[in-house]
């Protein structure tokens, strides 16, 4: 038995993941307009609930993709050292004033670890580093196979996906640090320069999601010698998957929160000038991963 099938889900447990995840992205699509509405009638209460059901559909759909690709062991350990990392750097952020700003946590998002951050922030942090993670991968490859270098993947250093996942995963905040400072979720007390956000925040949220990357890879080296990006871009015909390939539905979630948070912003909150700030900053690596998904259509071979 290989590497690759020693770490995936066996039996009834794989069969269960596999069709729970696509019923949780449906979930996560769902959950965008619900959000939109609720919001929008200025329920206070109604907002809370509405922002915890659009996190807690695509955390669960990010754990169950993660789980059902990688296996339970490898997506848990994933889970972990985003949770540590991202509670490490969220604490010395509010209590320090280090890394992200001066911002403090009110107490709409419920108990708190430490005293000082929502418990819900660093379970919430891995429902799109794993999105962004995946939009890197299919952008790696990408490269990989327009150079057709089939030694690429020895020359290429870990920076690279690591890179470009970081900064797929600051563009979202473009959107999300606007909109929660307007629920009341946190405050910033100095201000800033990015609608009242300081541009420290955004230098935090690329050193946070650097270093959760860097220990995801060193995860993904460790359990399967090489990170999934490489066995997946590596298979035999794999520029000829489908658009709509399972693999791909962490792009996809990357791809409907661009156009989402684009659209919602522009029309109901936030105003134009945010609208084209998410639109350009999550299009830089949302856009180039649609234009391949949608190319995968046109590259499948004809039947012999």
């Amino acid at each position: 038995m290989s590497s690759a099938q020693t770490q995936s889900l066996s039996g009834a447990d794989a069969a269960r993941v596999w069709h729970l995840s696509p019923i949780l992205f449906a979930l996560y699509l769902l959950s965008m307009p619900v959000y939109c509405l609720v919001r929008l009638s200025g329920q206070q209460a109604l907002t809370g609930l509405s922002t915890a059901f659009t996190a807690i559909s695509l955390f669960s759909f990010s754990l169950a993709h993660c789980s059902e690709t990688r296996g339970i062991r490898h997506s848990s350990l994933m889970l972990l050292a985003s949770f540590a990392i991202a509670l490490t750097m969220e604490y010395l952020g509010s209590t320090y004033g280090l890394i992200f700003g001066n911002y403090d946590y009110t107490d709409n998002l419920g108990p708190k670890a430490l005293g000082k951050v929502p418990i819900i922030i660093p379970v919430a942090w891995f429902m799109m580093l794993y999105p962004a993670w995946s939009v890197a991968e299919v952008l790696v490859a990408r490269r990989r196979n327009a150079r057709h270098d089939t030694a690429a993947r020895h020359l290429v250093l870990p920076i690279v996906p690591i890179g470009i996942a970081a900064l797929a995963m600051t563009a979202w905040d473009l959107s999300l640090d606007p909109r929660m400072v307007a629920d009341g979720n946190w405050v910033w007390r100095d201000g800033g320069a990015y609608f009242g956000i300081p541009l420290s925040n955004y230098v935090g949220w690329f050193l946070t999601s650097a270093l959760i990357y860097g220990a995801w890879h060193g995860i993904e080296r460790s359990l399967l010698r090489w990170p999934k990006t490489e066995r997946i871009a590596q298979t035999p015909r794999a520029s000829h998957r489908s658009p709509l390939d399972f693999r791909l539905l962490p792009v996809w979630a990357y791809v409907v929160t661009w156009l989402g948070e684009s659209l919602a912003n522009a029309l109901f909150w936030g105003g134009p000038a945010i609208a084209a700030a998410v639109f350009a900053g999550m299009g830089l690596f949302g856009g180039p991963a649609l234009w391949t998904m949608l190319r995968m259509s046109r590259r499948v071979p004809p039947v012999a």
